[in-house]
């Protein structure tokens, strides 16, 4: 039996420090690309680390990815090493002949300064993006965002009441759709895409060029939190609106896998999130991701 409450830190240092440590007690060579300007909450170094288990060859690989919303990290980060430290899991793993590629830490400025965002404040699920086309306006998010970024702070109780009056009109799954949708216009605005791609985007992309080629399987989970039941992951289907591919999620991860795509569409309905990047890279593989929260 595994002692998994140890395998969750109380800082990003600590957790990066655990992930190194487990891969490494398993002969895994851990890649780290350091972040050339930014720095964490205590100035220590930030980065990105990968590591593969299992068959390097594999025509099947599982991507695991922590902290692509910063701060849920911790939870993300506990999860991979926990899954590091099981002998079991490992055994089985390298007994299928699949390979696993763990991403610790996609948005490290997040984890240590406790944020949801990057440096720049782009939440870096919308950032993948084609940035070389004109990117369409999110003309609702721009209707409520004097109100959900007020001048003043606290918001004043003419603000409160503007965003009362909203969703007396509207309801709240309206505002929520609005916000939660990501839009490029507002640098400071709430679930800002940027307007290139970031940093850890690029990382990503490298990693999938790198690992992905020549897979025919590609499995996908990225750790988030705050969604469903305490203690509870809710299983959400990450990937194109495609009845095949959303069937086939609900094989790998079971039945209770819910999806964006449905009629009326969810609050939290995402039009880019990463895991649409995956096919780009992986042109022969067959995709099944799914974003836990």
């Amino acid at each position: 039996m595994i002692d998994i409450p140890s395998a969750f830190a109380s800082t990003y240092a600590e957790a990066r420090a655990k992930f190194r440590q487990a891969a490494e007690a398993h002969g895994l060579a851990v890649a780290r690309h350091v972040h050339p300007r930014a720095v964490g909450a205590q100035g220590e170094e930030l980065s990105v680390d990968l590591a593969l288990l299992g068959d390097p060859d594999a025509r099947a690989m599982l991507v695991l990815l922590s902290g692509m919303h910063g701060v849920e990290g911790f939870c993300g980060s506990g999860c991979q090493v926990a899954l590091l430290q099981d002998d079991s899991v490992v055994a089985a793993i390298e007994y299928s002949g699949a390979s696993v590629l763990l991403c610790h830490a996609v948005n490290p400025y997040g984890f240590s300064h406790l944020r949801r965002t990057n440096e720049g404040n782009i939440d870096l699920n919308r950032n993948f993006r084609d940035f070389s086309r004109p990117q369409v306006p999110n003309v609702a998010y721009a209707s409520v965002h004097p109100m959900v970024v007020s001048p003043t702070w606290p918001p004043s109780s003419a603000n409160s009441a503007a965003i009362g009056s909203y969703i007396a009109q509207h309801g709240m799954t309206r505002l929520q759709a609005a916000v939660s949708g990501g839009q490029c216009e507002f640098a400071d605005g709430l679930f800002y895409a940027g307007r290139a791609p970031a940093w850890s985007n690029m990382i990503l992309r490298d990693a999938l060029r790198h690992h992905g080629k020549g897979r025919e399987q590609l499995g996908w989970i990225d750790f988030h939190t705050g969604l469903g039941p305490w203690g509870h992951g809710e299983k959400i289907y990450s990937g194109p609106d495609e009845e095949s591919m959303i069937a086939r999620a609900r094989i790998w991860y079971g039945s209770d896998v819910t999806t964006f795509y449905v009629v009326p569409p969810t609050p939290a309905t995402l039009p880019v999130v990463l895991s649409l990047a995956a096919p780009a890279f992986c042109h022969h593989a067959e995709v099944s991701a799914a974003a836990p929260g």
